[in-house]
């Protein structure tokens, strides 16, 4: 494929005008923004859009002051920079990876490189905008002062909901047994559990009173019931991944959280970034299957799988008691979506919306007024046109 060569003195510039950095990658919008940035700085700038390795060679050997490689393909990445490092070794050689195991490898290959994720120069911007000051969800607090937890997924909420009405019923026979019959307390929880577990019941029922047949006889119809909710529920629960617990880190919060719709690498690091300052998150993502949600897992961060732009999943996930809604996707019109449906289901809550392309950004504050609107393009490539310029 050929390269596309952007600079502003023609092909081959004379010594005095060679650019000072050459920025190398793919056409996206990331590396546009940042040769926009340079260039608004007074930084001579050449771009290599999707170059062949000869031409990496003949751009890297006209001389230049230094090279980023801004790409989204860390494979691509990674390729460009090996060979941007051998060609050039002395030239100050900057690029972008995703991928922290690839970027660890690529720091002990090539030691002077500076290895750049954008996503983690986006993220504490965006989660400064979450904790804006603002409206505070209204906390929600159980007896120990503490706040109580929010069961979100369907098949761990059925779980507990029978779990919990089969040793409500337990416990009435036990005490019907034990009072009504006359029978000792060990023998009163004996009776009950063969009773809920329908093998047998106490032998002094036969000359019980009718209201105490009918009462134990409605228990036992219910348990029926109830175990078999509780034994789908259990199975289900087993048979996908548990991304979501009653209680310890990843159980969701029911206050005073913010719900970060989109699990890539923005949102997994936004998470991240907020839970070291204490802040209580809930993932959203609508793809099971993206690496973000299997990280957000080990990280013990709670993930709920369904769609952020639905209001009834809003409602359920607690967005009325949320201190914000961060929509993160890679998707800028799928985040103006779920700003949207946030806004309608709780206008009080603070929205955040990262947003890639600067057009949309702009038009989508001018017009809806949605909330905080962060272009996650033109962040990151401030902070690489920074970057660079210092090692000029």
């Amino acid at each position: 494929m050929t390269g596309e060569m952007i600079d502003d003195g023609g092909a081959t510039p004379d010594p005095a005008r060679r650019p000072e950095v050459l920025i190398v990658g793919d056409r996206g919008s990331v590396a546009r923004a940042v040769v926009e940035r340079l260039a608004r700085i007074g930084v001579r700038v050449r771009q290599l859009a999707n170059p062949t390795d000869l031409e990496l060679i003949d751009g890297l050997r006209a001389g230049v002051g230094a090279v980023a490689v801004v790409t989204r393909d860390d494979a691509l990445a990674l390729r460009l920079t090996l060979l941007a490092a051998h060609v050039a070794p002395d030239v100050p050689l900057l690029t972008t990876l995703f991928d922290e195991t690839v970027a660890e490898q690529l720091r002990l290959a090539v030691p002077g490189v500076l290895v750049v994720s954008p996503s983690e120069l986006v993220a504490p911007r965006l989660a400064e905008a979450c904790l804006a000051p603002g409206r505070v969800g209204r906390q929600r607090r159980d007896r120990f002062g503490g706040r109580a937890p929010a069961i979100v997924d369907t098949a761990l909420r059925l779980l507990v909901l029978s779990g919990a009405g089969l040793l409500a019923a337990f416990l009435i026979e036990a005490l019907l047994s034990g009072f009504v019959l006359h029978e000792s307390w060990v023998n009163a929880i004996y009776s009950s559990a063969t009773t809920l577990a329908t093998v047998a019941g106490s032998a002094r029922a036969a000359h019980a009173p009718g209201w105490y047949k009918l009462v134990s006889a409605t228990g036992i119809l219910l348990s029926l019931g109830l175990v078999a909710v509780f034994t789908a529920a259990l199975v289900r629960r087993l048979s996908q991944p548990r991304l979501t617990t009653v209680l310890g880190s990843r159980a969701a919060p029911a206050a005073d959280h913010v719900l970060i719709v989109g699990l890539g690498q923005i949102g997994l690091r936004l998470a991240l970034c907020l839970r070291r300052q204490g802040v209580q998150v809930l993932g959203i993502e609508r793809d099971e299957s993206v690496a973000g949600v299997r990280l957000a897992h080990e990280a013990g961060l709670p993930v709920v799988i369904a769609s952020g732009a639905d209001t009834f999943t809003l409602e359920r996930l607690g967005i009325r008691h949320a201190r914000a809604v961060a929509a993160v996707t890679s998707n800028d019109l799928v985040n103006v979506e779920i700003g949207l449906a946030a806004r309608a289901t709780a206008p009080d809550v603070a929205v955040v919306l990262r947003l890639g392309d600067g057009d949309v950004a702009t038009e989508t504050e001018s017009l809806l007024h949605l909330g905080r609107i962060l272009d996650a393009h033109r962040l990151a490539a401030e902070s690489l046109a920074d970057s660079l310029r210092s090692r000029l």
